[in-house]
């Protein structure tokens, strides 16, 4: 891969296998359908990226777009490394930084205090400046007492708060960000995005998933479409976004000529469930290779 490219997707393939129930699940998980255990429901393959191919250059601005269920989180989990794809290569060069689901990663019984020590043992921060980063995390969310509490006393907005400022606290080469600045009040979503706009002035790059066109426009030069697991269109951020609003009002609109029947193909792809509930809910194992 070229020194100038930060991320590269090379026919890229993630499917999982999607279970009827449980049960069926741990029976496939154990290998007991070779004993004679029979699954309830026929297993089946939910193909989330489809041959995907793609290459980002180092400081670039990326934004994903997408309806639910089309492949967004899917793609940045593979870019943050989290699982393998099922055929094809993904190569990413530099440190990596996800602000992904709220509150994941962090431990309900601990306090805020202590998740801050456990989200930067994961970084390599020099002994000198550590305490330093410590009280600038405190100071950016502004928990007050709180801090002190255990994080399942905190509300959203306060785990997004917290999240937020222990992800952002050291400068990443890649920072990757789903949907988690809209949970907030107004003033700590401005207070975000400053700091965010920061960070990719310094260089680093943003991948930025959100179904907000406006922070789309604001924060990327380029976006990517995807839908159906397939990229629909990438181009500059402007064009895509217009194209893809445009593909939403039209949609819309035949929803309302039906009488707020949903046509069919939308159906059967809103029945699959959100990438973070497919994906999570089914164990490493689980997934077709």
């Amino acid at each position: 891969m070229s020194s100038s490219v930060a991320i590269k997707f090379n026919k890229v393939t993630k499917s999982y296998t999607l279970y009827g129930s449980q049960r069926d699940q741990l029976l496939s998980t154990l290998n007991l359908t070779k004993i004679g255990f029979k699954l309830k429901a026929p297993k089946k393959e939910f193909i989330a990226l489809n041959d995907i191919s793609l290459e980002i250059p180092k400081g670039q601005r990326v934004g994903i777009i997408g309806r639910n269920g089309s492949g967004k989180t899917t793609l940045l989990k593979l870019i943050g490394q989290n699982f393998s794809p099922t055929s094809g290569q993904v190569k990413v060069s530099g440190k990596i930084q996800a602000l992904m689901t709220s509150g994941i990663g962090f431990h309900d019984e601990s306090t805020g205090r202590e998740n801050i020590h456990t989200a930067l043992s994961f970084n390599e921060i020099p002994v000198e400046e550590y305490d330093q980063v410590v009280e600038e995390i405190i100071e950016f969310c502004e928990l007050g007492e709180f801090i002190d509490q255990p994080f399942k006393t905190y509300s959203l907005g306060m785990q997004s708060r917290l999240q937020f400022a222990c992800v952002t606290a050291v400068k990443p080469d890649i920072l990757i960000v789903d949907e988690v600045l809209g949970a907030g009040d107004v003033y700590f979503s401005v207070k975000s995005s400053l700091r965010m706009a920061r960070l990719v002035e310094s260089g680093a790059n943003l991948i930025l998933v959100s179904h907000s066109m406006q922070q789309i426009i604001q924060y990327c030069e380029r976006v990517i479409w995807i839908d159906g697991g397939k990229i629909i269109e990438d181009g500059k951020a402007i064009d895509v976004v217009k194209h893809y609003e445009k593909f939403m009002f039209e949609l819309s609109l035949a929803i309302e000529k039906t009488e707020g029947v949903i046509p069919e193909e939308t159906v059967a792809e809103d029945s699959i469930p959100e990438e973070t509930v497919a994906e999570d809910s089914i164990p490493e194992e689980t997934v077709a290779e």
